[in-house]
This record gives structure tokens, sequence and C-alpha cells, in this order.
């Protein structure tokens, strides 16, 4: 999967509850590179403290914290080469930061989870690491879905393995909780889970890259619904293609992450069609456009981070 954000965008959602189409830079912008200005393949992202921004920053195998004025970010995860050491990520590229500022980073090409907490010098191990494999101790290739809920279960798209998996207390396996059936385009199987989101009702709702669909997932977690897309791969607003990331707001809107669209969309009950609230559809770098977005995130006054 092709990871090509240069820049991090807030876009308001105003009173009039129209969109503005032109974003603001609050991380990176400088180029890719390694300086504490600079990102370097930036991919999931997440909302914590006072709108401090958390940013997996992946060719650079770091978590990035940039906080107003966002001028340049502090390393609070990794940045201590490739590796797979408790101090080291691997290209990693989920990322879940809970309210106690647990850092929950995917790392991807060690195929494991890793927990970062203050003073965030070391990570420890809450899902995988165990070699790349199907079995219920292992993941493989876990590339950006995750989700931490009030219990301290971590929810995670296992990318290879084509299924959502829960860990919880003490991490030592994981269960199955969406897909596991093969890859597929079924409503029991997923074919390349990506981002996902749980709400307070544990539903699960999946990015299906390769099936161009959002799946929601709901106990005993058998079959999922599709939500939005499952149209065949196209740019219409009933369809997606590669989408990457997905929010739920508080009222059932869907926001997608729809990457090579070069767009996000949300979708609104009874789930037809979606509407476009940022990115032209063309690539590029201007405040109204996109570049293959990946990941996103609702802040609490819905102001959508890209």
């Amino acid at each position: 999967t092709k990871i090509l954000i240069i820049c991090i965008l807030a876009l308001r959602f105003t009173v009039n509850a129209q969109w503005n189409p032109n974003g603001i830079t609050v991380a990176g912008g400088n180029g890719g590179g390694s300086a504490t200005n600079q990102l370097y393949h930036p991919g999931g992202i997440s909302i914590a403290g006072s709108e401090d921004i958390y940013v997996v920053d992946a060719n650079n195998n770091r978590v990035q914290k940039w906080s107003s004025p966002y001028v340049t970010g502090i390393t609070v995860a990794g940045g201590n080469g490739a590796g797979s050491n408790a101090n080291q990520l691997n290209c990693p590229l989920g990322l879940y930061v809970d309210g106690s500022l647990n850092i929950y980073v995917t790392d991807y090409n060690n195929n494991r989870v890793q927990k970062w907490s203050s003073p965030y010098v070391t990570g420890i191990t809450v899902a995988g690491g165990n070699g790349a494999g199907p079995a219920a101790n292992q993941l493989s290739a876990p590339a950006g879905g995750i989700w931490v809920d009030a219990g301290g279960n971590v929810y995670v798209s296992d990318y290879n393995n084509n299924r959502v998996q829960k860990w919880s207390p003490p991490y030592v396996t994981g269960v199955t909780v969406a897909g596991g059936n093969g890859q597929g385009s079924a409503a029991n199987q997923l074919n390349n889970p990506l981002g996902i989101y749980v709400d307070a009702s544990t539903n699960i709702y999946v990015a299906d890259v390769n099936n161009d669909r959002i799946q929601k997932w709901s106990s005993p977690y058998v079959t999922g619904i599709t939500v939005a897309g499952g149209n065949v791969v196209g740019s219409a607003a009933n369809q997606l293609h590669t989408p990457e990331g997905v929010q739920v707001d508080a009222i059932g809107n869907i926001y997608i992450s729809d990457a090579t669209n070069n767009r996000i969309q949300m979708w609104s009950s009874p789930y037809v069609t979606g509407t476009t609230i940022a990115g032209t559809g063309s690539a590029g770098s201007t405040a109204n456009q996109l570049s293959y977005p990946y990941g996103i995130i609702l802040d609490a006054g819905r102001n959508l981070y890209v």
C-alpha cells in the first residue's frame, strides 16, 4: 500500500454545516526529511491533550508530537533507527493515543503493536511480536488500523491475514472479531483491511481496502455489512477507490480517506452515497487538495485532520 502524504491538514466543520474546502498545515509541509519540522511519509494520526497532534512518521521510524503553534515536533516513540529493540520501531503505520497519553503503534515490519508510556523511552509489546503468521499469538503486516477501548483491549487490522484481531490484557493471544475466513469479498471476509474504528457499542468499522468498501461488524462478529462503497471501484459518489482510513462521529456519519481518489468522503444514513468534504479528486499540494490521504481523525470540535 502506497503512503504518500506530505502534510497534515485541518478542515473545520463550520456552524452552517459547510466544510471549509481549504486546509491549513499543522504538521510537516517542509519537504520529506528527518528534521524536527519535517515528516517522511506520515501515516496514522491522533489528537490528545490540548489538541496536541501525534503523527506516525513512517520512514523515520518514529512518532512525532506537534503542539501549538505547530512549528516543530518532538519524538515520543522510536527515533532510534529501524529495528526490533524495545526502543525502536520498523516502519510504524498506525497510531492510537488513549486518555492517559499512552501511545499504541502498529509496528509493521516487526509484526507487533507497541505501547509507549511516559517518559516514552521504550515500548512494550501488546499484540504480536512472535513473527509473521496466522496463529492466535501472531500478526502479519499490521498495516495501520488500530483502536483501543476503555478496557485496554487492542483492536488491530491484521493486513495479510485478512482479519481484525482483538487483544485483551495480558496480551498473550488475540481473537478474531472481523474476517479471518480467507481473502475475499463475501460478507464474512475481508481483503487486506486497514483503518478501523470501534464505537461505544463495540461495532467495528473496517476499511476493506481491496474490496473498496467499509464494513461494519457487530457482535457476535460473524459477518459484516457494507455501509460505504462496495459498488465496484470508481470515483462516483457511491464508490470508493482504496479506502484506507475510517472515522465515525457521534451521529453516525462515516468519514473515509478515499486514497486513490484523493478525497475525504462523508457518508450519512442511509449510506447510499458519499459527499466529498476535502480534496478535489486530483492529487496536489494546494490548500484544497490532497495526495493519497491515509490517516484521518476528528477532534472534539469536529475539525478533521488528514
